[in-house]
């Protein structure tokens, strides 16, 4: 059996918003998903944001550790966003393969000395519910990485942030980008190789809902809905977005800007993180 370490992003009370509007935090999201997935793996949630968290086994016993989402702002160096840091900073040292998603990427990214700041784009202070148009980078031989492998060359994906790297760490490669953010990146220490998204290919139409209803005040507080009722349409139209369902007329005004035939309801960089990475990792640690 293969045991993957899930580190929940998110403080007790996030979470607790996260539980009422999804059903459970973004780590029991995580855990359903890879305990689905595959049956030769093991999962662990950890909470590194609490004072008395820790794993139960050593960070390099674990043959992956996972970061995901969070509702907190790095730079804002709270003490559980310290501790955040030290975990993913020990993550580094142990050699385990890492992946994370959006605030997973911000923590690999700050731990290295890289930097994140609030969104300076003019046009997307807030990436939310899509994240539009992501391109993915081909290297000099004309190939993508494989964390994306399966991905159309241009893709919409959801997306759900204010907060952006603006500054990768050494020895860190973008691999998808669009005209607003890094979209996606590998990051290296001497011992770990981290694999990290700014979007959600985790999420389900029903888990972007989810995002947008449990966080519906600070989107009209920072102006990317003129209304309350607008975000709960919203929330409504990503409910019934899956794959093969046609798009209700209703509902299309809220999917003007992406092209649904380009989106992939697999979580396509979890599972070649996990194929590549941690399963197909034996000989390599």
């Amino acid at each position: 059996m293969k045991r993957i370490l899930i580190a929940d992003g998110n403080i007790p009370a996030d979470r607790a918003v996260f539980t009422r509007f999804n059903g459970c935090a973004p780590s029991g999201m995580f855990d359903q998903l890879l305990r689905t997935g595959w049956s030769n793996i093991e999962t662990e949630i950890l909470y590194p944001t609490d004072a008395d968290a820790a794993a139960s086994l050593p960070l390099e016993a674990y043959d992956g550790i996972l970061i995901t989402g969070s509702n907190s702002n790095i730079y804002k160096r709270e003490p559980g966003t310290l501790r955040q840091i030290e975990f993913a900073r020990e993550a580094f040292r142990s050699g385990t393969p890492m992946f994370g998603v959006c605030w997973g990427l911000q923590l690999a990214t700050v731990a290295l000395g890289g930097d994140v700041e609030p969104s300076r784009s003019e046009n997307c202070r807030c990436e939310a519910p899509f994240g539009e148009a992501i391109t993915l980078v081909q290297d000099d031989t004309g190939c993508i990485h494989p964390m994306h492998k399966d991905r159309a060359k241009v893709f919409d994906a959801f997306a759900f942030h204010s907060d952006q790297v603006s500054r990768l760490p050494p020895n860190s490669t973008i691999t998808a980008s669009n005209r607003n953010f890094i979209q996606a990146a590998e990051i290296r220490s001497e011992k770990s190789v981290f694999w990290g998204v700014q979007y959600h290919p985790e999420l389900s139409g029903a888990g972007m809902a989810g995002f947008l209803r449990g966080s519906i005040n600070e989107l009209y507080q920072a102006g990317r809905y003129h209304s309350l009722e607008e975000i709960e349409a919203a929330a409504a139209a990503m409910e019934s977005f899956a794959h093969a369902v046609p798009i209700a007329e209703a509902h299309s005004r809220h999917f003007e800007k992406i092209d649904p035939a380009r989106f992939e309801f697999r979580p396509l960089e979890l599972i070649n993180w996990v194929e590549k990475l941690v399963i197909g990792a034996d000989n390599d640690r």
